[in-house]
């Protein structure tokens, strides 16, 4: 089990606990442990579970690389709830696939995902989105649908929307609710983002190729994202507030190196 090197201040007025730290490392978990994808299984669209052809999803190096050729995911053997997921990830800088060919770099940490695999868009499990998307990466995604309200998001967003359906987060505006497939940005995203190739990273984003960290605490129904340190969004309702992980494949050329949980 790797050590933790510094205290990780845990979501305490949320989950009604203390700061997490070296001393606690008795509810630390590596979900990728370096060598292969125990803990996780794969789903490829339009091929079912742990059937991967093109290998859109390996570890070398002590890396997990997903090509993103094929849309899919991999997934937790496991739900969870009441936890701090801490990721690592980086662009490889290769080209994107198919219709993410002229886009910025995405990807996503897909939790509280229930129901049956390929649930959304024949992808993905109905869930809640920590997006990881170039220049954005914080935003929260509901990935669910119009006939199932009970897959629901409530956070602070603005009256003012970005193309459309897209809200712009700030504290202290307006509560929204959302159901089906929309977004809350995180609260920091510039004006003028795009989701084109190329676009600058953001203010705290590490360059392609480079590491960065995102984490994710869950407490309840309540959730916090961090970015680099960062809390960039923060959720105050969510529905369902357990359930599995998964790591999306979306035509993006991406590496995660570290997947720790820490049960809170």
């Amino acid at each position: 089990m790797k050590r933790l090197t510094t205290c990780l201040l845990g979501l305490a007025s949320l989950a009604g606990c203390i700061p997490i730290c070296n001393s606690e490392l008795a509810h630390t978990r590596e979900l990728f442990n370096g060598r292969d994808l125990t803990n996780w299984y794969t789903f490829i669209r339009g091929r079912g579970v742990d059937n991967d052809p093109k290998g859109v999803f390996t570890v070398t190096n002590g890396v997990i690389r997903v090509s993103g050729e094929e849309f899919g995911c991999l997934t937790t053997k496991e739900e969870f709830s009441d936890y701090r997921l801490i990721v690592e990830y980086r662009w490889t800088g290769a080209p994107n696939h198919g219709p993410k060919k002229t886009k910025a770099p995405d990807s996503g940490i897909l939790f509280h995902s229930i129901g049956p695999d390929g649930g959304f868009g024949n992808t993905w499990m109905l869930s809640h989105e920590y997006n990881l998307i170039v220049g954005a990466s914080g935003d929260l995604w509901t990935v669910g649908r119009k006939d199932r309200p009970d897959i629901f998001v409530e956070g602070e967003a603005s009256d003012e929307l970005l193309g459309g359906k897209h809200r712009i987060h700030k504290e202290g505006g307006k509560t929204v609710r959302l159901v089906g497939n929309d977004r809350l940005c995180r609260s920091d995203i510039a004006r003028d983002w795009t989701d084109t190739y190329g676009v600058r990273p953001a203010a705290n984003e590490k360059p392609i190729g480079e590491w960065n960290v995102a984490e994710l605490v869950c407490a309840g129904d309540k959730a916090e994202f961090y970015f680099n340190g960062k809390l960039v969004n923060r959720l105050t309702r969510l529905s369902p507030s357990r359930g599995k992980i998964q790591l999306q494949s979306e035509g993006c050329p991406i590496e995660f190196r570290r997947i720790d949980i820490i049960s809170l």
